[in-house]
């Protein structure tokens, strides 16, 4: 027998959604007080960073100087290297494998999907490079942490020499909102993105890496 639902509402039916959620339990003092000293962390940290931006002077009535990734490797400040299409799908048991990243692995969970001969990968990043995708619909950068990987097609490998240029400012004067709006001026979410041409901002090296740690965080997971 059906019933209509409004003929349930009264005092005695309740028919709201609350009953059927579990009630989460109360944290603890321990846990409480555990979550005040990570927060009182974080607002140290974020002071630190606060009063090293303060430290760098810029006037927003001064341009800032900027040079293109091309530029740099023209002056021997990085190398850059392309990931390509991979000659075999994957490695077999007896040899010496690495992890393969792709564009869609990027756009799926960032977790290498493919496992490539070591000997046949063309572009492998060490820890310390930092990846740059080259796609608009995928377009990131971050510093590789971990062991070697092999770069797909649209990926993009830059080593830098590290008396001129730190790779975590790198990665985030790359991912800075200037080169986003660049990256998205193409014609499709599937074009490519010129590399060389995305701009990076000049600093003294000191303060380049003291601003290091906060540029950026993001890597593919399982790497």
């Amino acid at each position: 027998m059906r019933v209509p639902l409004l003929d349930l509402l009264d005092d005695e039916v309740d028919v709201t959604p609350g009953r059927y959620t579990a009630s989460s339990a109360e944290p603890s003092g321990v846990e409480l007080a555990k979550s005040w000293g990570e927060l009182g962390n974080s607002l140290a940290d974020l002071a630190d960073h606060v009063q090293y931006l303060s430290g760098l002077g810029l006037d927003a009535e001064t341009p800032q100087t900027t040079a293109s990734v091309g530029e740099l490797v023209k002056a021997g400040a990085l190398t850059l290297r392309a990931g390509q299409q991979p000659s075999d799908a994957a490695a077999s048991p007896r040899e010496s494998a690495v992890p393969l990243l792709t564009v869609p692995d990027l756009l799926m969970d960032g977790t290498p999907s493919g496992l490539l001969s070591a000997d046949s990968a063309h572009v492998t990043v060490t820890e310390g490079d930092v990846v740059v995708a080259g796609v608009v619909r995928a377009f990131k950068a971050w510093v590789h942490e971990g062991p070697p990987m092999a770069l797909g097609p649209q990926l993009y490998a830059l080593r830098v020499d590290p008396e001129k240029l730190d790779a975590y400012f790198l990665a985030g004067c790359l991912r800075a909102p200037a080169n986003g709006r660049q990256a998205g001026t193409h014609a499709s979410s599937s074009s490519r993105v010129d590399i060389r041409r995305l701009q990076v901002l000049q600093l003294p090296l000191k303060p380049a890496r003291r601003e290091a740690p906060q540029v950026t965080s993001w890597r593919p997971r399982g790497t």
